[in-house]
């Protein structure tokens, strides 16, 4: 689950950086803002008017980092648990791909609203923007799932 996750969240990482390069993406968030938002979740602030006016905390390029691999490693171990329990998704060569596809669900509705910027991003200027990134993103952290599992995945399991 570790190493899978970490695997996934890696591949994502380096994709967006290399699509961001080219132009395909944009970069919207700043990671301090991903920290502000983990770190506040701690601190009982579920729900911010707009992340940014929030007041920085610190170290929160560092906790951004941390709880994006969290995040990937605990979505990892839903996966492999789901592997486990319904025989459909065992046989799936492509489900890890569309599972990781389908965590987009979690920054479009919960993440974007708690920051501010509403579901799906609704009330931030660059919306569609936004929301293909975020696609583009979890598209890449499935792929790294579905290179992982052709890979590695018969070593573990």
């Amino acid at each position: 689950m570790i190493l899978m996750g970490v695997f996934a969240t890696y591949f994502m990482d380096l994709a967006a950086g290399f699509l961001i390069k080219r132009n395909v993406m944009k970069s919207f968030i700043k990671p301090e803002i991903i920290g502000r938002w983990f770190l506040y979740l701690f601190r009982g602030k579920y729900i911010h008017t707009d992340i940014n006016k929030t007041p920085a905390l610190n170290n929160e390029k560092f906790w951004a980092v941390v709880s994006h691999y969290l995040i990937g490693i605990v979505l990892s171990g839903i996966y492999l648990f789901m592997e486990l329990k319904i025989p459909i998704i065992r046989d799936q060569i492509w489900m890890p791909l569309i599972f990781g596809t389908a965590t987009v669900i979690l920054p479009w509705f919960w993440l974007f609203p708690s920051i501010g910027i509403g579901f799906l991003a609704s009330k931030a200027p660059n919306r569609l923007n936004i929301v293909i990134t975020n696609l583009g993103n979890h598209i890449n952290f499935g792929l790294g799932l579905f290179i992982w599992w052709i890979t590695f995945h018969r070593f573990f399991i």
